[in-house]
């Protein structure tokens, strides 16, 4: 990681930049991220990007049920008009 995007001259304690950061996040990552207690900075980046790949992959999974519901309700509609 480098650190020097946080902490450009490296004399902030370890447990300062890692709440500088969380503190930066979208409030919804940051209560995920909270509650896998990030040990450091690095750890804290890598889940927050296995957050962040959670919650793409389920919005694309939400989608597709969607569009299925959708499929479906337009499915019965020509069932419907066509007996």
């Amino acid at each position: 990681m480098n650190w020097r995007k946080v902490d450009e001259r490296r004399t902030m304690p370890a447990d300062s930049v890692l709440a500088d950061f969380i503190s930066g996040l979208n409030l919804n990552i940051s209560m995920l991220l909270y509650g896998l207690a990030p040990i450091n900075l690095d750890e804290a980046i890598m889940k927050v990007k296995m957050i962040e790949i959670g919650q793409k992959n389920a919005s694309r999974a939400i989608q597709v049920n969607a569009r299925m519901m959708q499929l479906e309700t337009e499915n019965q509609v020509l069932q419907q008009q066509l007996a």
